[in-house]
């Protein structure tokens, strides 16, 4: 079984100061599920380490993520589908007069489009996306 992790899980993981997530993670990869990241956290991810103002937190940081991201067996990316749904999602939200982070938007589409599970800490955006969605993609942790 696919499952998405967003990027606020990954940065969870990556901190390692919250052993709720880490040990959610661990239990997931002893059962074999098959933890993916889209494209879309990798850049909020690579954008989060080029940020840091040290240099030698910059390295380690991007070392460690270096790390990470190899893990993965495959980094799920938009493509024909994922676009459509998106942009069905977004005017549906827009006529509704609510609006969610694009990189949110994104990142669940994908997941819709690949009919794989999304876990989020996001409670407030991606249910919102779900509620549209024909396929429940949500998985929401504490």
């Amino acid at each position: 079984m696919i499952k998405i992790i967003e990027t606020d899980v990954a940065i969870d993981f990556l901190r390692g100061k919250n052993q709720k997530t880490n040990k959610k993670i661990n239990e997931l990869i002893v059962q074999g599920a098959d933890l993916r990241i889209t494209q879309i956290t990798a850049c909020e991810l690579w954008y989060g380490a080029y940020r840091l103002k040290s240099k030698e937190k910059q390295i380690a940081e991007v070392k460690k993520l270096n790390k990470f991201i190899l893990n993965f067996p495959e980094i799920l990316t938009l493509d024909n589908n994922s676009s459509k749904i998106y942009g069905e999602i977004c005017a549906e939200l827009d006529d509704q007069g609510l609006r969610v982070p694009q990189s949110d938007l994104l990142s669940a589409s994908i997941a819709i489009a690949n009919k794989v599970t999304l876990i989020t800490k996001d409670k407030r955006h991606f249910p919102r996306i779900n509620e549209l969605s024909e396929f429940d993609f949500l998985e929401l942790w504490d």
